[in-house]
């Protein structure tokens, strides 16, 4: 597998691993009722709409592959990796605020 190919397959690996914990959260977040501060609530529909953003992007970018070729689109991967490196840290920053807001 070459560079991009490994990417594409990871990050399209992680959408479910992802999904799955902000549903978690989600759920941890209804259940905690009014200990569940508004950054916390609005977060979560955020943080699905850039999950779905770098979905396509990943989807876009492989098909561009497909089309193109590896040599044609660096600079999309390039652009879709720092997306999908900051939809990790956002996510991260977001389970440790539940962790200290909702979980506490």
């Amino acid at each position: 597998m070459t560079t991009f190919s490994d990417f594409i397959q990871k990050a399209k690996d992680d959408y479910n691993r992802v999904e799955a914990e902000l549903k978690a959260t989600e759920q941890k977040i209804k259940d905690a009722g009014e200990a569940a501060d508004t950054w916390t609530k609005d977060q979560a529909a955020k943080l699905k709409a850039d999950l779905n953003d770098a979905k396509q992007k990943v989807t876009d970018l492989a098909e561009r592959i497909d089309r193109e070729g590896e040599e044609a689109v660096t600079e999309a991967h390039d652009q879709a990796k720092r997306h999908w490196d900051a939809l990790h840290a956002a996510v991260a920053t977001y389970r440790e605020h539940v962790a200290k807001t909702v979980d506490a």
